[in-house]
């Protein structure tokens, strides 16, 4: 069976790590294919789980989750000093990780446009624009159980409520940057990426994701 540490990446698919960051921190790496157009969450590496719908916080200190998301940065881009990746503006740990490898830049982009963009990726169908590694298990589980309210704030806006969604909040960002690839390389031997976009046309998650604002 294929792991994560079989993945090649094509070096012209910009690779984009996205972070969150507090008592609950966690992780992404996401690649982005150029023909066609698609994004591939690769990594998820959060400092929890969930346990029977509850989250519990892993045994890892922040310079192990900090090291861990470098490593597998590495996996994918060997020889890589410093690993940049894209967190919520106000995030309070850019000088900690920067000690071990870590450059976090302030996402702009704030969360409603970040769900809306997110939602052009997962929602598209011909082509598929959104896949998940099949290791992945925390993500798709937030992506599951993201809740959405009722109706529109008083502010007239539609965003889904911040609760036990630190991963999903990671890709959320990187999808917002919209990377594209800076050029299309000469076809060679077909890698894993490839082979997983042409064999699967459907995104890793169950029908009527909540996620998507479609309710059951």
């Amino acid at each position: 069976m294929l792991t994560f540490d079989d993945l090649a990446i094509p070096d012209d698919w910009p690779l984009l790590v996205g972070v969150d960051t507090g008592t609950y921190m966690s992780a992404t790496i996401t690649a982005f294919s150029s023909d066609p157009y698609a994004a591939f969450v690769l990594y998820e590496q959060p400092n929890y789980r969930y346990v029977g719908g509850e989250i519990e916080l892993l045994d890892m200190s922040n310079v192990e989750w900090a090291r861990s998301v470098h490593r597998a940065y590495n996996v994918l881009r060997p020889n890589t000093t410093k690993v940049h990746g894209w967190v919520d503006e106000n995030t309070q740990f850019r000088t900690e990780l920067a000690r071990y490898g870590l450059a976090l830049h302030g996402n702009s982009r704030k969360l409603e446009l970040r769900v809306e963009i997110a939602r052009e990726y997962i929602q598209a169908k011909d082509p598929v624009r959104f896949f998940m590694a099949p290791w992945l298990t925390v993500l798709p589980y937030e992506m599951e159980h993201a809740h959405w309210p009722d109706q529109e704030t008083t502010a007239g806006k539609y965003v889904r409520v911040k609760q036990d969604d630190h991963t999903l909040d990671t890709v959320e960002h990187v999808l917002s940057r919209r990377p594209r690839a800076r050029r299309v390389i000469d076809k060679g031997q077909e890698s894993f990426i490839e082979q997983y976009l042409r064999e699967h046309r459907r995104p890793r998650f169950t029908t009527g994701d909540v996620h998507l604002g479609i309710h059951r």
